[in-house]
């Protein structure tokens, strides 16, 4: 158990970095979303995703590290998020439904995304509603095999 204990004080330590990274390109991002003139309304839903992704992982991470600091300091939470962590019904299920590899291309698309609303908004809207409907029907495969194993 003391092991899973380092790998969760270390998860902290990562999340935090990250947290402050995030903070630091969302501080950037707002000071540079500047209201010129000749900006076109995709221009600002573009940069209003960006924003709202970069604000959501960071939000995410600090939920992420006050649950992890709570569990730490309970032996109970900590046997508690070890199992579901190594509940192998599980780890079966994201398998079948081919979840680690859906959420690694989800989110390459969405990167992708991002990058291209720079060069084309088509591009982007089109990457983005493909990676979420890749990701809805991944989460539609998954409470299947959940409701059938």
């Amino acid at each position: 158990m003391e092991k899973f204990k380092q790998s969760i004080k270390r998860r902290i330590a990562l999340l935090s970095i990250m947290v402050l990274v995030f903070m630091a390109l969302g501080i950037q991002g707002y000071l540079m979303s500047g209201s010129t003139e000749s900006a076109s309304m995709s221009d600002g839903i573009v940069s209003g995703f960006q924003f709202g992704l970069i604000f959501g992982i960071g939000i995410r991470a600090l939920i992420e590290i006050v649950t992890l600091s709570r569990a730490l300091k309970d032996e109970k939470k900590i046997k508690i998020l070890y199992n579901k962590e190594n509940d192998e019904r599980m780890k079966t299920i994201r398998s079948k439904a081919g979840m680690p590899m859906v959420l690694i291309t989800s989110i390459m698309m969405v990167i992708a995304a991002i990058i291209a609303g720079y060069f084309n908004v088509v591009i982007f809207y089109t990457l983005v509603i493909a990676a979420m409907l890749q990701l809805t029907i991944g989460v539609f495969v998954k409470l299947y095999m959940m409701k059938t194993m």
